[in-house]
């Protein structure tokens, strides 16, 4: 982009392989989402939370057609009252996520596993020096307190 005189801006993307779990996806980007939501809006924070842990339970092959149907309600109101693009995110994220690849979903719900159980990773960028791409390898254990799983906090 740099060499075509453009750049990105404050957007990015991701791209992913055919060996990618897709319901992993919008997991990991669902708990991406709710993370970093300031709370300042109920719906955006708890619906996120809401639709992650349903996502979770999909995932790990635990999850129901209620999960499926809660999830749809949440992405429903997930922006009501809406104060940045978070929540908005959430539902292009899942929601094209859950049209574009249902049979991976009803594979989890149906207890058939997960038919691409490849490790997916975040790319949680924390630096970028030289064209090099630092990412954070603990985001996975980052909480909505900005402290991770193992007790540290994000800052340190």
């Amino acid at each position: 982009m740099a060499a075509a005189g453009s750049g990105l801006g404050a957007g990015g993307f991701v791209v992913y392989d055919d060996g990618t779990c897709m319901v992993e996806v919008a997991r990991l980007f669902s708990h991406f989402l709710h993370v970093e939501s300031c709370g300042q809006c109920p719906a955006c924070k708890l619906g996120t939370q809401a639709i992650t842990e349903r996502l979770a339970a999909i995932e790990a092959g635990r999850g129901s057609e209620l999960d499926i149907e809660i999830i749809g309600a949440r992405l429903r109101n997930v922006t009501d009252g809406n104060r940045c693009a978070l929540p908005v995110e959430e539902v292009n994220v899942v929601a094209s996520l859950l049209s574009r690849y249902p049979e991976e979903f009803v594979a989890h719900l149906e207890g058939r596993g997960c038919p691409r159980p490849a490790t997916v990773v975040l790319p949680k960028l924390v630096d970028l020096t030289d064209g090099v791409a630092v990412y954070d390898d603990r985001y996975a254990l980052k909480r909505p307190d900005w402290t991770y799983a193992d007790g540290q906090r994000a800052d340190a």
